[in-house]
């Protein structure tokens, strides 16, 4: 059963939760969204792009015994306000609205309370975890890296496509692209930082979300992630373009609870198949047909496997051939 719900007192956020069959004490998974104006189902406004994702993710999970909640965003689906002007930290009350809300409903087991974020949702969760006892957490293509950390990367991955072509690398090495590409990404966030503005206008007519940009900047993940004291599960594709494989290696010396990492071959940001080469550059252009494939099954194997595990009190399934799983 799936229904819509309305929670949160000064700002009422509007969202989507399904019950699976059987009666109360279930476990409960919350679904947190990656960065940019996304919806419950992880669509921006008017159509502009649809990516479902987290409405594809809420019905797995409810498929496998699990109550799942999703909620629009700021500026959103049914919610009021500007998505530019939220900082990371009321994207953290948010979230910590509808932990609670999920807590406080009949059909759940608020022991069981569990955050699965995706992208900068992953951020959210760390933040969120340090402060909020939850059951567990899932980062999807994320975790570790604050959002400055996860965009110089970005940047020095984009950076190193473009040097590496034939003719017009040499001309980006001649002329200094690469160096003046980080001097101006520092310029950029030191205005940000320097206003106590919500949005700030770029050359004149682009809207920032510079309270964002400050707040995620200003955010130390990693000691955040040393107050998290339950299972965690790190999942992410090896053809993931938008954040770093390497550093989750971290993970398990920094949270207290147990912590395992998956990372799945030939699957992108979006959670979904891949067989092209990791690329930056041409991810852009890949990106709708990419849309168009189903969640990537080994991930969805590994979730559930972890979830029955830790969750449903049940043997854990023999998992697909994974590289690696780190515990």
């Amino acid at each position: 059963m799936e229904k819509e719900v309305k929670f949160g007192e000064k700002d009422p956020i509007y969202g989507r939760l399904a019950l699976p069959a059987g009666e109360g004490g279930h476990p409960a998974i919350l679904l947190i969204a990656g960065s940019g104006p996304l919806d419950r189902d992880g669509n921006t406004p008017k159509g502009k792009i649809e990516t479902n994702l987290y409405k594809e993710m809420a019905g797995f999970f409810t498929s496998i015994g699990f109550v799942t909640l999703r909620y629009d965003k700021r500026g959103t689906g049914k919610r009021d306000g500007d998505w530019l002007a939220a900082g990371m930290w009321d994207l953290v009350e948010d979230a910590r609205s509808a932990v609670e809300y999920l807590q406080s409903h009949p059909s759940v087991d608020r022991e069981r309370v569990i955050v699965a974020a995706h992208s900068e949702g992953t951020i959210i969760a760390t933040a969120l975890g340090a402060s909020t006892k939850l059951g567990g957490v899932i980062f999807l293509s994320g975790g570790v890296d604050n959002l400055s950390e996860a965009l110089g990367k970005q940047r020095k991955l984009g950076s190193k496509e473009l040097l590496e072509k034939p003719v017009l690398g040499k001309l980006l090495k001649l002329l200094n692209v690469e160096e003046k590409s980080e001097k101006s990404a520092a310029k950029m966030m030191e205005k940000f930082k320097q206003s106590k503005e919500d949005i700030v206008k770029i050359q004149l007519f682009f809207k920032q979300n510079a309270k964002w940009y400050r707040e995620h900047d200003a955010f130390n993940t990693r000691e955040a992630l040393k107050s998290m004291n339950c299972p965690v599960l790190a999942l992410i594709g090896d053809k993931d373009v938008l954040a770093d494989k390497e550093v989750l290696s971290e993970l398990p010396s920094l949270v207290q609870g147990k912590a395992e990492i998956a990372i799945i071959n030939d699957m992108e940001h979006g959670l979904r198949i891949q067989l092209e080469e990791l690329s930056l550059l041409k991810s852009g252009k890949r990106f709708k047909e990419i849309l168009k494939r189903p969640l990537h099954p080994e991930a969805l194997a590994t979730l559930e496997a972890w979830l029955s595990e830790n969750f449903l009190g049940q043997t854990t399934k023999e998992k697909s051939q994974i590289e690696p799983i780190i515990s």
